[in-house]
């Protein structure tokens, strides 16, 4: 299930926002302030942030946080404007969409609507799905290293490993998925390492038939959560009238 971050003081544009996301299957955390906005925004990962940025005192400052935000830099931002903040400011600031008030059912789901497949995607990178699994790493000097798989995305991995490996080496991966030709094989990078051999892995290259079968897979995983409305997955400008 997608979730979504909403900063605004105005009940009426949350109870809106609040009637779409429902029908979209979105879940929602509303924020009233700002700095709750931001408790947030450091504390947990969204795929969208609708921010008021007219009615509600420091909201302009959250959305250009969000651009630096370790975990929520790539979420889908609205931006929610009445007057005071012009359509090209609010994308300067990093807004993807862009809804002039009176909120309107319709306008609001439009915006959603297109953004919904790229938030789809942006879930599919960095979902993180378990699986119980054997990798070997072939460091630069021709040593094997092997591991258990604790869990997968499409841009890297977390392995248990037997042996040490080397903080920021480049490395050759080869695991299989639990499908029928599933072996992936990929250069990669150690880009960390913690206790009782816990070590992650970035993904720097993988053969384009083995990426596809990888992106399926992990897309499999994904849908299965939960149903998704249908998308158009453009960006558009929803907003009733430029500025």
């Amino acid at each position: 299930m997608l979730h979504a971050l909403l900063l605004s003081a105005d009940a009426e544009a949350v109870r809106t926002l609040r009637r779409v996301m429902e029908d979209l299957k979105i879940g929602a955390d509303a924020a009233n302030g700002s700095d709750r906005a931001l408790d947030l925004l450091n504390k947990r990962k969204f795929d969208a942030v609708v921010i008021d940025c007219d009615d509600t005192p420091g909201a302009p400052a959250v959305l250009r946080h969000l651009r630096t935000s370790a975990s929520n830099k790539r979420a889908m931002a609205f931006a929610i404007i009445n007057g005071k903040t012009t359509v090209r400011q609010a994308f300067d600031l990093g807004a993807n969409f862009v809804i002039d008030k009176p909120l309107t059912v319709d306008r609001v789901q439009r915006s959603f609507r297109a953004a919904h497949g790229l938030m789809m995607r942006e879930r599919r990178r960095y979902f993180r799905n378990a699986l119980d699994s054997m990798a070997q790493i072939t460091t630069s000097d021709g040593r094997p290293v092997r591991g258990t798989l604790i869990n997968l995305s499409e841009g890297g991995m977390s392995l248990k490993l037997n042996g040490p490996v080397t903080l920021n080496s480049t490395v050759k991966l080869r695991f299989e998925l639990p499908i029928p030709g599933g072996l992936v094989e990929a250069k990669a990078e150690v880009c960390w390492l913690g206790r009782d051999n816990l070590a992650g892995i970035r993904f720097l290259h993988i053969e384009q038939k083995m990426q596809r079968a990888l992106e399926q897979w992990i897309a499999k995983k994904v849908d299965s959560q939960g149903p998704a409305p249908r998308s158009s997955p453009m960006f558009i400008n929803a907003t009733a009238k430029a500025r």
